[in-house]
C-alpha cells in the first residue's frame, strides 16, 4: 500500500522548510537604523545631539542646506542620540570645505567630455558644556562623474545633480562614521 501525500517523508521536509522560512520571515532580518540604546558606544550622559547648520567654504550656494537636512534626516530615523533644536548634551558640526571638478574624458576635437567632481567635509562631535572638548572629528569626502555638455546651464545642472548625490551618498556614512569610530 502507498502512503498519502502527507505522511511521505520529503513531504515532511519540505513542510518544516517552508515553516522555517515563514518563522524567519515573521520574526525580521535584524536590520535597524543605527545601534540600541544598549549598544551606544556613547558614554551614558550623552542623550541628546544638536545638529548645527552645515558652513559652506565653497562657491557652490544651497548645498549646505541640502547636507544640514538630510543629516537632521537621518539622526530622526536612528536610534541613538536624540536630535534636539538646542540645549543638547553634544553639538555636531558639520564644514562643507571644499569642492573640487577635475576633467576625466575628452572627445576627439579636444574639449572635455566628462568631470568628476570631489566633495570634502570635516565634521566633529563636541561636549556642550565644554565646546573646546572635541569628542570626535572626521574628514569624508565623496566623489561623482557628470557630462560637460556645450552649454554652460546644462553642464551647472548636472554638476548640480552630481552633488545631490554626493550628499546622498555621504550622509549615511558621517552617521555610521560617528557611531563606529566614536
Amino acid at each position: 500500500m502507498r502512503c498519502s501525500c502527507r505522511e511521505h517523508p520529503r513531504f515532511r521536509t519540505i513542510r518544516f522548510a517552508l515553516f522555517a522560512a515563514v518563522a524567519l520571515v515573521l520574526f525580521g532580518c535584524g536590520y535597524r537604523f543605527g545601534p540600541t540604546s544598549a549598544e551606544s558606544p556613547f558614554p551614558p550622559e550623552l542623550k541628546t545631539i544638536v545638529l548645527e547648520s552645515a558652513v559652506n567654504k565653497t562657491t557652490i550656494s544651497g548645498i549646505e542646506i541640502e547636507l544640514t537636512n538630510g543629516l537632521r534626516q537621518e539622526f530622526a530615523v536612528s536610534r541613538g542620540l536624540t536630535a534636539v533644536r538646542s540645549g543638547g548634551d553634544v553639538s555636531f558640526k558639520t564644514i562643507i570645505a571644499s569642492y573640487v571638478d577635475t576633467p576625466s574624458s575628452y572627445r576627439a576635437d579636444g574639449k572635455e567630455l566628462t568631470r568628476i567632481g570631489t566633495l570634502n567635509v570635516a565634521c566633529s562631535l563636541n561636549r556642550s558644556s565644554d565646546p573646546r572638548k572635541i569628542l570626535w572629528n572626521k574628514d569624508l569626502s565623496a566623489s561623482y562623474s557628470y557630462n560637460v555638455t556645450d552649454t554652460i546651464s546644462e553642464t551647472l545642472t548636472n554638476r548640480r545633480s552630481a552633488i545631490s548625490q554626493m550628499i546622498r551618498g555621504l550622509i549615511p556614512r558621517i552617521h555610521q562614521s560617528l557611531y563606529d569610530n566614536f
